[in-house]
């Protein structure tokens, strides 16, 4: 089991650059850091220095911190040439990284766009950035989010049936699964099997809620697990993040 946190947490626990947030993610126990791109102020992929990559992944190693992935923005159907391009030069960010997944959501619904034409959009660029992707040995992961093309569970995983890529998966987002019938959720995790290459915890309401689905999943021997900071909020945030990792690690000892 690895237990990672989004460098949205850590940069508001104090950390100003990724070897801060990696500092910090040692010193609370963590394994690993997800960086999330889509704070461009953090983390930007465009303005990424690949002289630097090297250093930054030294560091990681001698602070026993893995770069466990990299989150982008969604897509954008309407731009596919240059959503495309956009992948790619994350792919390669990834790739100097040593970050073996990079994460997002589809494109935003479009009132001017059909749907279907939205969604093999999507299809159509993932499918021609996953041959890069699987040359770097990367993955990449979607997750349903609210008012996008698949903003639901089922819709994911036709999505990742459409895709057919060995190296494409999905992720699972607390948030998400809080919003829908637990025992549909339960059911939806049986639906995901393979497919499911990291779990998202994005609060604590949100991890109370999926107590039972986490038990499952650690059952099945799921082992990726990031704690996000978007919808975490929290007086004493290096204490919370302790809990979280006791939370997780709490799951693991049940099995």
């Amino acid at each position: 089991m690895k237990i990672s946190c989004s460098t949205n947490l850590l940069a508001s626990a104090g950390a100003e650059n990724l070897n801060q947030a990696i500092d910090i993610a040692a010193e609370l126990g963590f394994d690993g850091i997800n960086i999330d791109a889509t704070n461009t102020d953090f983390f930007s992929v465009d303005n990424f220095s690949f002289l630097n990559s090297a250093k930054i992944v030294r560091y990681a190693i001698k602070n026993k911190i893995e770069i466990h992935s990299l989150s982008v923005d969604s897509l954008n159907s309407n731009k596919t040439k240059n959503e495309i391009k956009r992948l790619n030069k994350t792919v390669s960010v990834a790739h100097a990284l040593a970050c073996p997944l990079v994460t997002f959501s589809t494109s935003l619904l479009d009132e001017k766009e059909n749907i279907i034409n939205q969604y093999k959009k999507n299809i159509e660029i993932i499918k021609k950035t996953s041959k890069l992707a699987e040359d770097f040995d990367i993955c990449f992961a979607v997750e349903a989010a609210v008012n996008t093309v698949t903003d639901d569970f089922p819709k994911l995983l036709q999505l990742f049936v459409d895709v057919d890529e060995h190296n494409f998966g999905v992720v699972l987002n607390s948030l998400s699964f809080n919003k829908i019938n637990e025992k549909q959720a339960e059911n939806d995790i049986d639906l995901i099997d393979e497919s499911l290459l990291l779990v998202k915890i994005t609060g604590e309401e949100e991890t109370i809620a999926m107590n039972n689905i986490l038990n499952k999943l650690s059952e099945r021997g799921d082992s990726l697990y990031i704690c996000d900071c978007k919808y975490t909020t929290a007086e004493n945030l290096k204490k919370e993040l302790l809990n979280f990792i006791k939370f997780i690690k709490s799951i693991k000892s049940k099995k």
